[in-house]
């Protein structure tokens, strides 16, 4: 008996707790020197997660617009991130060359780049298995490669770019996330918004719509502010929030209206 109880108290502290964020970038107005280094505390975790929005590539630009690519040297500035998505509307502005090299040189550098395929890994000594995929309207959700994950793993993190720019949650986000929790997602964690979106839960699953802008150069105000949300994935519902904000090309700790803006939008409380 006293074993067996060992084992389950074992079990139930080797839950990973996770900090996840929203949109990374490290082009443009990125300063170059640590620009996540004064919200470096709050994704200190078994596992860091965001979405990288910037190809870390040297390859010609293969996009009109906006091009967010950045030096491959500079993959330094993201190593916090034990993952990072790989997955969204700017991660072919070097091409399907640029593509393969961000996610070569995120390797190299001990970060696993998540894409549509699944990948399996050791967190806090718990088999985690990891997607990310962007919504672009007509290629349909890897929902199989999510069922894979949940037959495979005791969790399933989800990364999902998804929803219209600098507006609330679309109804096509929240139809999403239902045939996400369905197929057997623990936490979807949205980005591509550019600004906070709120949370809920889909019966066992926490939906993350939209964590905002965590390091990008925005000048909009409601897109500087944002929140590295750390969860337990045992404790779902003791999901918290340390909000952030860009500022001067680096992110950094709200101030306090920022931060009761930040989790008036999120739902969540304070860390």
């Amino acid at each position: 008996m006293l074993c067996a109880a060992l084992l389950l108290a074992c079990s139930a502290a080797a839950a990973p707790l996770l900090a996840l964020g929203g949109d990374v970038s490290l082009a443009r107005g990125i300063r170059a020197d640590d620009p996540l280094g004064p919200i470096r505390a709050a994704l200190h975790a078994d596992a860091a997660y965001a979405n990288l929005e910037s190809p870390l590539t040297d390859q010609p630009g293969q996009t009109r617009g906006i091009d967010l690519r950045a030096d491959p040297g500079r993959v330094g500035a993201v190593s916090v991130f034990r993952t990072l998505g790989t997955e969204n509307n700017h991660m072919q502005d070097g091409g399907p060359g640029g593509l393969a090299q961000s996610r070569r040189v995120l390797a190299a550098a001990g970060v696993q780049p998540v894409s549509r395929t699944l990948h399996f890994s050791q967190v806090g000594g718990v088999r985690v298995a990891w997607i990310a995929f962007f919504d672009d309207g007509t290629t349909p959700p890897p929902l199989a490669a999510i069922r894979a994950g949940a037959a495979g793993a005791r969790y399933v993190v989800v990364g999902v770019h998804w929803g219209a720019e600098y507006q609330p949650t679309t109804p096509r986000q929240r139809l999403l996330a239902a045939s996400l929790t369905h197929a057997g997602a623990t936490v979807i964690v949205g980005s591509g918004p550019h600004v906070l979106q709120g949370h809920e839960f889909m019966g066992r699953t926490l939906v993350l719509y939209s964590l905002g802008n965590l390091l990008f150069d925005s000048p909009l105000p409601s897109a500087r502010v944002a929140a590295v949300v750390r969860v337990r994935l045992d404790a779902l519902h003791a999901a918290c929030a340390v909000p952030t904000r860009s500022r001067a090309g680096g992110a950094e700790l709200a101030n306090p209206q920022e931060a009761a803006y930040a989790l008036s939008r999120l739902g969540l409380p304070l860390c």
